[in-house]
């Protein structure tokens, strides 16, 4: 299993639904791991995920492109998903809309030797997904 498949794995289920879920996103991710610049620990990176799918149901997500390289890799995918639940985003948290929503996900990271996510680089279209929310 390829480390994208591992990752796309790791997010696809909600957390909880593992018996550890830290165990499971420490195998993958340094303790703490740079997002965007910023040290996040294994228990933080598992609470986004619980957020997300706290957020969104009905995941789905397709790989557009992946591009490696020695301690790098870059994954473009997009991901669909009901908004169930409420989501905080920069304009405020918003309620359920019953919509659909897409959104394209780019993701350059930085792979430690044992082939762990020491850094992440995300950009995604949040003003896309806004939109179709109804926010914008």
């Amino acid at each position: 299993m390829t480390v994208v498949d591992r990752l796309l794995a790791l997010w696809d289920a909600p957390p909880d639904t593992r018996p550890d879920p830290e165990a499971g996103f420490a195998a993958l991710y340094t303790d703490p791991v740079l997002v965007n610049g910023t040290p996040t620990t294994v228990a933080e990176m598992v609470d986004r995920a619980r957020a997300l799918h706290a957020a969104f149901t009905g995941h789905e997500r397709e790989v557009l492109e992946v591009v490696e390289q020695p301690g790098k890799l870059a994954v473009a995918f997009r991901l669909v998903a009901d908004p169930t639940g409420p989501w905080p985003t920069a304009v405020g948290e918003l309620a359920p809309t019953g919509r659909r929503i897409s959104t394209t996900v780019i993701d350059v990271l930085t792979l430690t030797p044992d082939g762990r996510v020491a850094s992440i680089v995300m950009v995604a279209d949040e003003l896309g997904r806004l939109r179709q929310a109804g926010a914008m």
